[in-house]
């Protein structure tokens, strides 16, 4: 694990790569935009380092000072948290000649991933019912494949060793199958490092992205290991951390906020907490006092939640999210309680 890791992001993905990296004993850069000087990712960071503007392209999507940034403050590695970032071979080589290591798919194979049409729009607001999320090492993709179900807005997400005929959609091949087609597109690529492709509903390719992505967790939760140490060992030349007895099943989901202030304006959160002692993946992007501001992606919270199989991890999402509570600012968590309390009732009676 290198002494210093920059982790290019922020939001509720960007506080658990943080929180990853220094439970490995790595000392963790922030960077933020003036809209963000007092961050949650900013907080749990051990130093932090100013862009720009609250402008995306002049803070968190301008490579060259995010670069800057890592060199100033003595990073040996940079970790890219968003989809974007992850995905671009010019801050992948801006990285390397820098002189520092990148955490993530090497140049010449995001380039050949676009193919497969590259981003987010395919993987977070397409119709995929699905993605293969894991840890690609050249070789195969060590990870599992994800289901959702989505609906008014709010995305549930599920992975499970079982497959229940009440979620199967008609054509859609079972997951070993989806795992090992999808695994030979991301060999074939060359990449190694965190990877998600989402799939169509027969199984096909759709989309691949690199990052940390809102679902990484329920991967996690099932594999027993943490894939962002296990990325960072990778990208090291070394062998990544083996893993644990993991859960049967694992069900999350993301709080989003459903309306955001216009251009200039902020509003401040006056509540936002969630499952406490509960044996949850439980990740807010924000605190109470925090403002949300309408240059970023609306992500409040991160819930992920495992079971002994799918009813239970389902029953017990209900059950956490039952804690969650928002408040001043409009958001879709009843949708996503909506959401599972469906999936609860199919499992229930077998129905499709």
């Amino acid at each position: 694990m290198p002494e210093v890791i920059l982790v290019a992001g922020r939001g509720p993905m960007a506080s658990r790569a943080i929180r990853s990296c220094q439970e490995a004993g790595a000392k963790v850069v922030a960077v933020y935009s003036e809209a963000d000087a007092n961050a949650q990712h900013v907080r749990l960071a051990d130093e932090s380092v100013l862009l720009g503007a609250a402008e995306p392209e002049t803070s968190y999507l301008d490579i060259a000072a995010v670069v800057e940034a890592a060199q100033v403050s003595g990073a040996q590695a940079v970790l890219p948290v968003h989809t974007i970032l992850a995905g671009s071979s010019e801050f992948a080589r801006a990285t390397s000649r820098a002189g520092l290591l990148w955490i993530g798919a090497e140049p010449d194979a995001l380039e050949a991933a676009r193919q497969y049409g590259w981003g987010a729009e395919v993987s977070d607001g397409g119709e995929s019912p699905g993605w293969v999320i894991g840890l690609a090492d050249g070789f195969r993709i060590d990870g599992l494949v994800v289901r959702r179900t989505r609906a008014g807005g709010a995305s549930l997400c599920w992975t499970s060793a079982e497959e229940p005929d009440a979620l199967a959609i008609n054509g859609l091949p079972p997951s070993a199958e989806i795992l090992a087609a999808l695994s030979e597109v991301v060999v074939e690529l060359g990449w190694r490092g965190l990877v998600s492709v989402a799939f169509s509903p027969n199984g096909a390719p759709v989309g691949v992205r690199g990052g940390v992505c809102t679902e990484l967790g329920l991967v996690e939760l099932r594999a027993g290991r943490d894939l962002v140490q296990a990325a960072t060992a990778l990208a090291e030349d070394v062998s990544p951390p083996a893993g644990s007895s993991g859960a049967p099943a694992a069900v999350g989901g993301t709080v989003r906020a459903t309306a955001v202030p216009g251009e200039g304006k902020g509003v401040s959160i006056t509540q936002l907490t969630g499952p406490v002692g509960l044996d949850v993946q439980w990740e807010p992007g924000y605190a109470a006092g925090d403002r949300l501001s309408p240059w970023y992606d609306p992500v409040l919270a991160v819930l992920g939640v495992p079971g002994g199989d799918l009813s239970v991890a389902v029953n017990a999402f209900l059950h956490a999210a039952s804690t969650v509570s928002v408040a001043d600012v409009p958001n879709d968590l009843d949708q996503l309680r909506a959401r599972a309390d469906d999936v609860a009732g199919r499992l229930q009676d077998g129905s499709p």
